[in-house]
């Protein structure tokens, strides 16, 4: 499961990209009520498949959500992947969940 995200991506560098490629990590909190997410991007899927450097991307926004496994499901990476996909386009980005 992967994001494909667009829209006017600033890197840290100051370079700006239309189209990046991003990997969701996720993680349930010791008390089970949240999962943690660290989305990271690539320039595309094959950078990501090669190994390549991730891009220096990190939206300002909090990737910790709440969490009820009897609401939200069992599975915490499609969870996640949801709502970093809704968090990224609260701040303006196209987002679609790909490679399912």
């Amino acid at each position: 499961m992967a994001l494909q995200l667009n829209g006017s991506i600033e890197l840290q560098n100051g370079i700006k990209i239309n189209v990046a490629y991003g990997r969701t990590e996720a993680s349930l909190g010791v008390d089970g009520k949240t999962v943690n997410a660290w989305p990271t991007f690539w320039v595309d899927q094959a950078a990501y498949t090669e190994g390549k450097q991730s891009l220096d991307f990190y939206p300002n926004a909090n990737f910790t959500y709440q969490y009820d496994r009897a609401v939200d499901g069992t599975d915490i990476l499609e969870f996640a992947n949801k709502k970093v996909e809704e968090t990224l386009e609260g701040l303006g980005y196209t987002v679609t969940i790909v490679d399912l």
